[in-house]
């Protein structure tokens, strides 16, 4: 009896942790798609400051879900081992999380191309402009040499 009773504890252990992983890498997701909604509005307004800052703060969310990612895996693996009959709650929170990376991957995109047309108008922009700000020689208008003096 004193097995089955910590069986069932250990179970409601897992599922219980799981959810919490679960819960912790959808709040990820979703600060990571509120970033990328500010990393838009930086590319559109052209704060190159605020881009590299949100750049910087997106490798660390990014870091932080794979890590994440990489307790939920085993933690799954187990889940469908106590849980053959599948719970509820943890199938809705998959369906979620897939919901979010599906957005998150959207925007990422999005962006992506954003800064890639940003990026072209600047290049066609510098190619576009005028020659005149190179300074002139002060030795152009002097001509050719005919003689070159070699004394000492």
């Amino acid at each position: 009896m004193i097995s089955v009773e910590t069986s069932i504890d250990e179970r409601v252990m897992l599922l219980k942790k799981l959810r919490e992983t679960l819960l912790r890498q959808r709040d990820k997701f979703r600060n990571y798609l509120n970033l990328l909604e500010k990393e838009e509005a930086a590319i559109i307004n052209d704060d190159m400051e605020k881009l590299e800052q949100h750049i910087q703060l997106e490798q660390s969310i990014i870091q932080e879900i794979y890590s994440i990612q990489r307790v939920i895996n085993p933690l799954e693996d187990m889940y469908r081992v106590a849980f053959p009959e599948k719970e509820a709650t943890i199938p809705e929170l998959k369906i979620s999380l897939e919901k979010l990376k599906g957005m998150v991957t959207g925007r990422n995109l999005k962006n992506r191309i954003l800064l890639k047309d940003r990026m072209e108008n600047l290049r066609l922009q510098i190619k576009n402009l005028p020659h005149a700000f190179t300074a002139a020689s002060p030795y152009a208008t002097i001509g050719v040499p005919s003689m070159v003096d070699i004394s000492l």
